[in-house]
């Protein structure tokens, strides 16, 4: 059956820029810290996971992250050193810093002391131990900010870097023991990134695009490199000390490797430059090495890694966490989320002809692997296959697209979630502090658009929230609890029950918040953590209760759904399950045959079956794959053993590519709404970059 899809492409969220990262070696988790003040964390052990998101605030920044061993550390221009509840992703500790604002900050490899560099020229020295945070020292003042801080693998000694001078610490006096200045013909040099080696050479980012290496005993120079045409902002060493990267406002990331001249009887070591890397055209703040893969972010507010050889990029655009959108298929209302408001939109409508079928513009048939528009809004397409391509035909409209009212939050605050009830008629966004509820009424042609504010009983905040297929049973998530409310959208939302989930999930923090329709008067509600365990409460009468618990998985799960009695479960392995909740136990038909899903290396961001065909849906930002059924045995078809190399499309398997899709909801059996997010907007939206002369 063709399928009508809304393309919605006029969503354009703001990109923000990441000012630094810390990588978890331990955990394989990165922490990375965008202008806005907002930190997220992302799970990089199998295909890369957003998993938890702290909401920055106003007149804030964070400039400097750390981890010890799983706590999480951040400084900025506020002045104080910050530990961070990942639980419940608040402030736990706060600390004032001598020297007022903050620049870097960086972890001794014991994970026992940290040191933070000032803006007037003050280390301060923190232990951290036994899950505290205790002033240890404070090291003698130098002149000017310090830019950045890096601690030898011994822990022994601290070398930090500011305006002109680089300075090598012992930890244990207090005082300098080196003093390097790297000032050339009078022009003052910034050291923007350092990186200290074992046999104690000390390699140098500066302002003037040179990377240079120094004996950090002496202060001698031992080899310098102009390798930029503009500050070097970061630089960071493999684990074997044979190989470094380095970028910065010149954006190309340059590679050096360690190699061993021989003269003679004598053998020494020196750097060589090996390739470079064309990857971003805005300045790259912060690289990682995560074994053979290079991570580097900057101010295009991209996640990028990418590795060499073989050559490979994977680019993650800088996106608002899900959910960024939600709809009401009764009465075609799509919900966009951005940072601090909410907009409200009533879809377009297509013609229908006298015989009641959708009139038809124009025909397209292409291939579906390469399927796209440049078009920066296509409201409305009709879309079969017919063999091995996709029939595309744009429909035609008679109402466009019609945003119908703005929803700002109080103080500008970021918000952490957004749910619309399925009748349309309430909106329900939290943000840190505050959970608010809206009643939207408005006329038949939307003339008028009106908002009531609905009181919310019983809970002030909550991370999660979902409505019943009915619109007047909110579940909400806040605090390890589960609250189920009873909606009017006259009287107000109440708490009638809650739900304590300490016994079936280890963390508070939660991935995924979903509930089911009503299906034989049961309606299921699934729970997940950060840490993969999943519990599945059940209303069967009047109450909701305990009614599972799933098997843990080796992965955390990257989306998913319920369809009727069934939980679709999609895990940043590329493996998708099924679980029968009315049996509580797995259901014979999974995915687990399909290589073609095994080579992605994107997570699964959404996963939803067919409302009409025996097919599972699951998308990414770069795709949205159908999954077919075959009718004899009900299992999903495997690929064929033989494949041609051109044709990248499996049996039972189609794919569509997409950039960026970001939301996909079904409003019928036959018509579906895809968001959409093109690259071109968000590069429009960057910065300039640097100018450079490409050919001579």
């Amino acid at each position: 059956m063709p399928c009508k899809l809304h393309r919605v492409r006029y969503y354009n969220p703001k990109p923000v820029q990441i000012n630094c990262v810390s990588f978890n070696k331990s955990s394989k988790r990165i922490a990375l810290a965008r202008q806005d003040a907002s930190i997220e964390i992302w799970d990089l052990n199998f295909a890369p996971l957003l998993v938890q998101c702290i909401s920055g605030t106003e007149d804030t920044s964070v400039e400097a992250l750390g981890w010890v061993h799983d706590r999480l550390l951040s400084t900025g221009l506020g002045g104080a050193l910050i530990e961070w509840d990942l639980e419940s992703l608040t402030i736990k500790f706060s600390v004032m810093l001598t020297g007022y604002a903050a620049w870097c900050l960086d972890v001794n490899s014991a994970n026992t002391v940290v040191a933070v560099g000032t803006e007037q020229g003050y280390i301060n020295l923190y232990s951290v131990e036994n899950n505290e945070i205790v002033y240890k020292k404070l090291f003698d003042k130098q002149e000017g900010r310090i830019m950045c801080c890096k601690f030898d693998k011994t822990g022994n000694t601290l070398v930090t870097g500011s305006v002109d001078t680089i300075r090598v610490w012992n930890v244990e006096m207090g005082y300098a023991t080196c003093r390097i200045s790297v000032n050339r013909r009078g022009k003052e040099t910034i050291v923007w990134s350092l990186a200290v080696l074992s046999d104690n050479t000390v390699v140098s980012g500066d302002s003037h695009g040179r990377l240079t290496f120094w004996d950090g005993n002496l202060g001698d120079q031992i080899e310098s490199y102009t390798t930029h045409k503009a500050d070097i902002l970061s630089i960071v060493v493999s684990d074997d000390e044979r190989s470094l990267y380095c970028s910065g406002v010149d954006p190309v990331i340059t590679n050096f490797v360690k190699v061993n001249n021989s003269a003679g009887k004598q053998t020494c070591a020196r750097w060589v430059k090996n390739v470079q890397r064309n990857i971003h055209e805005h300045d790259v703040r912060a690289l990682v090495l995560n074994g053979e893969k290079l991570l580097s972010v900057g101010a295009d507010g991209y996640l990028t890694l990418s590795s060499y050889p073989p050559k490979w990029v994977m680019r993650i655009p800088p996106m608002i966490p899900a959910p960024r959108s939600c709809v009401s298929a009764r009465n075609k209302l799509l919900l966009l989320r951005y940072s601090n408001y909410l907009e409200i939109w009533k879809l377009g409508s297509y013609a229908i002809n006298k015989n009641g079928n959708v009139t038809v513009n124009s025909v397209n048939v292409e291939p579906s692997v390469n399927s796209g528009s440049n078009q920066l809004e296509q409201d409305s397409q009709f879309i079969s296959q017919v063999g091995k391509h996709t029939q595309k035909q744009s429909l035609k409209l008679i109402e466009q697209p019609t945003r119908l009212v703005c929803i700002q939050t109080k103080g500008k605050k970021q918000i952490r979630w957004c749910e619309m009830s399925p009748s349309g008629e309430l909106v329900v966004y939290s943000t840190d502090s505050d959970l608010r509820m809206l009643k939207l009424d408005c006329d038949d042609d939307q003339s008028n658009v009106s908002l009531t504010k609905v009181f919310i009983n019983g809970i002030s905040h909550c991370d999660r929230v979902a409505f019943t297929a009915d619109s007047r049973t909110l579940v909400a998530y806040g605090d390890g609890t589960v609250f189920i409310l009873q909606v009017d959208p006259e009287s107000g939302a109440t708490v009638v029950q809650t739900l304590p989930c300490d016994q079936y999930l280890k963390m508070k923090s939660i991935l995924h918040l979903v509930v089911s329709k009503d299906v034989s008067r049961h309606i299921y509600v699934v729970v997940s953590d950060t840490q993969g365990n999943i519990a599945v409460f059940v209303k069967n009468y009047l109450k909701f209760e305990f009614h599972a618990s799933l098997p843990r998985y080796h992965c955390l799960p990257s989306a998913m759904s319920i369809a009727g009695k069934t939980l679709i479960i999609a895990y940043v392995d590329q493996k998708i399950i099924q679980y029968d909740l009315s049996r509580k136990k797995l259901s014979k038909t999974n995915f687990y045959d399909v290589p073609s899903l095994s080579k992605r290396t994107w997570a699964i961001t959404g996963v939803t079956s067919h409302p009409v065909r025996p097919a599972t849906i699951f998308y990414d930002e770069t795709s949205l794959s159908v999954m077919e059924k075959t009718l004899e045995n009900g299992s999903y078809e495997p690929a064929p053993k033989m494949k041609n190399k051109n044709d990248n499309k499996y049996h039972g398997l189609k794919i569509i590519p997409f950039k960026y899709l970001v939301g996909f909801h079904w409003l019928g059996d036959d018509e579906a709404v895809s968001l959409e997010v093109l690259p071109e907007n968000i590069i429009s939206q960057l910065p300039p970059v640097l100018a450079m002369k490409r050919h001579s």
